[in-house]
């Protein structure tokens, strides 16, 4: 078996062009990395590179063997990540989002003892585009998505839905109304976390004219919220959470609006082994899901 580092060396020389390049990024001699290509060579028996008095070069085999050799160590660490993510997955259940509002409010049902599973949390934000290979790779169990996806691997659930609504300042006209439109909203200045996933283009979309100060965390959120009056945004879904319904100088307003309603899925990989595991969290969620 060929050793990877000297596969690690064919693309590394590949991506920078000299034996000095390469030796600087891998942290070794360019003695070393001579010897080590030389060493390739004899071991898969043919010539990688096209040697001159003064230059070194891939010949069209080599370009072949490290677009190969870079194929080669990513599957070694896919497969690496994914059987340290399993072992973990079976001592917790982890969960994902590419909203906030599914990890808030299960977060605070957790910490209220509402599950019997052991649960971990990923509060980074999940691309829509990377549920399908962080489920298969196991980095989480379950990825709560807007989207539903059902492929031969993966296959979702739905649970429900998350609506918007808005905390606006007591003295402004609209804390009067029963509810109000996104149009209604236009022009105001919102104090909103910084990643939302979906909600981010919802509400820059259908908003006319509005002002959105993101920040970095909800820490910051909050702070800026209680010695402020702008307008900010809460959701069925994170309602339940007291330390986001601050006794202030707003009134929460519901938005009714039609662009105003997310799907929410729980996507998880369809084993046998996977669903026995997490179906009476799923069914629990289901039951207290906020309507």
């Amino acid at each position: 078996m060929i050793n990877p580092e000297l596969l690690a060396e064919l693309v590394a020389f590949k991506k920078y062009g000299t034996l000095s390049a390469t030796a600087e990024h891998l942290l070794i001699t360019q003695p070393s990395v001579t010897r080590g290509m030389k060493k390739l060579e004899q071991e898969i028996g043919v010539t990688l590179f096209n040697r001159g008095a003064n230059k070194i070069e891939l010949t069209a085999t080599g370009e072949l063997a490290a677009q190969e050799a870079e194929k080669l160590l990513k599957n070694q660490e896919v497969f690496i990540e994914k059987v340290i993510n399993f072992e973990k997955s079976q001592q917790s259940i982890k969960l994902g989002s590419v909203a906030p509002g599914p990890l808030l409010f299960i977060q605070y049902e957790y910490d209220q003892n509402s599950f019997e599973q052991k649960l971990t949390f990923n509060n980074q934000l999940i691309t829509p585009e990377d549920v399908p290979s962080d489920l298969v790779t196991y980095k989480e169990q379950i990825i709560f998505s807007h989207q539903e996806i059902q492929t031969e691997e993966i296959e979702s659930l739905y649970l429900g839905s998350e609506q918007l609504s808005v905390k606006i300042d007591k003295f402004n006209p609209l804390s009067q109304q029963k509810s109000v439109s996104f149009t209604d909203l236009t022009g105001l200045s919102f104090l909103v976390v910084q990643d939302i996933g979906p909600w981010k283009n919802i509400c820059e979309t259908y908003i006319p004219k509005a002002k959105f100060l993101y920040q970095e965390d909800l820490n910051s959120l909050d702070e800026l919220t209680r010695y402020s009056n702008f307008p900010v945004f809460r959701s069925n879904l994170t309602r339940l959470d007291q330390s986001r319904n601050e006794d202030d100088n707003r009134k929460e307003v519901q938005i009714s609006d039609q662009h105003n309603s997310l799907p929410i899925y729980a996507c998880y990989l369809k084993n046998k082994e996977n669903r026995a595991r997490i179906k009476p969290f799923l069914q629990k969620l289901i039951k207290i899901w906020p309507k």
